[in-house]
């Protein structure tokens, strides 16, 4: 795995796995990325896809998904993670209109060559001259053909109460830190338990607690890269030591907290 800093608000990744799992978790920014050899097979919106080379992998913040080779052999990808503040940023500048409501295409996979061979020669540009205009304008030519829309919802079932769901899931994220209730959580949302576990689980692709989880360590990220002891981190955020977080980590992007805390620059 390699980190590569981008422009303001951009990351890069590149990868190759064969035997790592990616256990289901969720970025707090956008994950654009091409796959490049093997079959990267992944779980998003209640399916599940494989990646071959030459297709384009699209994830908005906070969608649910996995990751694992499809075949024998390793599987190789390059990925940008884009905050949305950039990305909206991008979006205004490709579209010339504000982009107070944003969302990319609805399929998780785009099987598109053109679009594929774009985003790549945007990356390895962004790679070698985060800040030159080649990596600028290769970008945003490549976001302009991946179809970003304005104020576009992704259908939802009729029986899942978006409104009190995205209460639950805005309170999980203001109490990052603190342990909270099952039965707290279903009394704000007006449901049963069950109602609730099923509900939230159809909606963002993981259960109550793996999504608190998950925003644990994007928080956990966030505090290795301005230097805070991954001992401190663990205790900081409620994992039951080191070891766990260390476990949950590797398990959602690949490496351990030291080792991204070592590779991102």
């Amino acid at each position: 795995m390699r980190y590569r800093s981008g422009n303001q608000g951009v990351e890069l990744l590149e990868a190759s796995f064969a035997q790592h799992v990616y256990e289901r978790h969720i970025h707090d920014t956008y994950a654009i990325g091409v796959t490049l050899r093997g079959v990267q097979r992944f779980w998003c919106r209640g399916a599940t896809h494989d990646s071959l080379p030459g297709n384009v992998i699209v994830i908005p913040p906070g969608e649910a998904h996995d990751g694992k080779s499809g075949t024998e052999g390793a599987y190789t990808y390059r990925m940008f993670y884009v905050s949305i503040a950039r990305m909206k940023e991008l979006a205004s500048e490709a579209f010339d209109r504000p982009a107070s409501s944003l969302q990319l295409r609805q399929s998780c996979l785009v099987r598109e060559r053109a679009l594929a061979r774009e985003l790549d020669a945007a990356w390895k540009a962004m790679s070698a001259q985060p800040t030159s205009v080649a990596a600028d304008e290769l970008f945003s030519h490549a976001l302009a053909h991946l179809d970003v829309r304005h104020d576009q919802t992704v259908a939802r079932s009729r029986s899942v109460d978006d409104v009190a769901l995205a209460r639950v899931r805005d309170y999980l994220h203001a109490h990052v830190h603190e342990d909270v209730g099952l039965a707290d959580l279903a009394a704000m949302a007006s449901m049963s338990r069950f109602q609730l576990t099923r509900q939230f689980e159809k909606a963002y692709g993981l259960p109550l607690h793996a999504f608190h989880v998950h925003l644990r360590l994007l928080e956990a990220k966030r505090r290795l890269r301005i230097g805070v002891p991954i001992a401190t981190v663990a205790a900081d955020l409620g994992f039951a030591d080191q070891s766990h977080l260390h476990r949950r980590f590797k398990g959602a992007f690949g490496m351990t907290p030291g080792e991204w805390r070592d590779r991102t620059p």
